[in-house]
């Protein structure tokens, strides 16, 4: 998986985890909520400053959205974080 996979897995985990939906996040970094969905489809990669505002909202340090490890099972079963369609 590369990296820019990785950040997306993690981005949507963190967001899962704090339970806000793609728009609350969004609005809350300042950013399109379109963009964030191809940042987590793995679509582009984010610039250093929005990485900050993104961990900033999420309320976590930013190395946590590049770790390999992030233990993606504790989210709950009906969330599927590898799945590339959207919820509808």
């Amino acid at each position: 998986m590369s990296l820019q996979d990785t950040f997306g897995k993690n981005l949507k985990y963190y967001r899962y985890q704090k339970n806000y939906s793609q728009e609350k996040l969004a609005e809350k970094v300042n950013i399109d909520s379109r963009y964030l969905s191809d940042l987590e489809n793995g679509k582009y990669s984010p610039s250093f400053s929005k990485i900050e505002r993104i961990a900033e909202a999420l309320e976590i340090e930013p190395y946590l959205l590049f770790k390999k490890d992030t233990n993606h099972s504790l989210l709950a079963p009906r969330v599927d974080i590898y799945r590339t369609t959207k919820y509808r």
